[in-house]
């Protein structure tokens, strides 16, 4: 099975810490790209549950994302970029020793510890151009809709 997993701020979403919930809409190319996805999808954040759930209600997602997994959460015990945070979405959601795991981040520390996991590893980032001086990012893309095109128009997770 394929497991999607996407972290929320400067991702899914691009604010750079001004984040303004009233302006916040669908975005429909995104919303046709998560669809397209083969598998199913997570949100990972250090943000709050409330926060999460909040965007994506704003930009009408709320229903394609299986689970959030977010600091306040129950299931992870810590922090990304901890090794028990992504330890524990691991576990939560793996299903058979023949999953995979695409993990999109803006981060590198967040991304070396999907790396870890053997998780393939999308850094979203306008710098993305320098994805080859970071060893344990797999693709590299300036924003989340040019990442799942690629992904999706080259079979990258089939």
């Amino acid at each position: 099975m394929n497991h999607y997993i996407f972290d929320l701020d400067d991702t899914l979403i691009l604010h750079r810490n001004d984040i303004n919930y009233h302006w916040m809409t669908e975005d429909k190319v995104l919303s046709h790209y998560l669809d397209k996805c083969k598998g199913t999808k997570y949100i990972y954040t250090n943000g709050t549950l409330e926060h999460a759930e909040l965007v994506l209600d704003k930009m009408n997602l709320t229903d394609k994302f299986h689970t959030v997994y977010a600091r306040d959460t129950e299931t992870i015990r810590k922090m990304k970029p901890h090794i028990l945070s992504a330890l524990d979405v691991h576990r939560d959601i793996m299903t058979s020793d023949d999953d995979k795991f695409i993990f999109f981040d803006d981060l590198h520390e967040n991304l070396r510890t999907g790396n870890l996991l053997k998780w393939t590893t999308v850094w979203i980032s306008p710098n993305h151009e320098l994805h080859r001086d970071y060893d344990y990012v797999d693709r590299a893309y300036p924003n989340i809709v040019d990442a799942l095109k690629d992904i999706q128009d080259n079979g990258i997770m089939d």
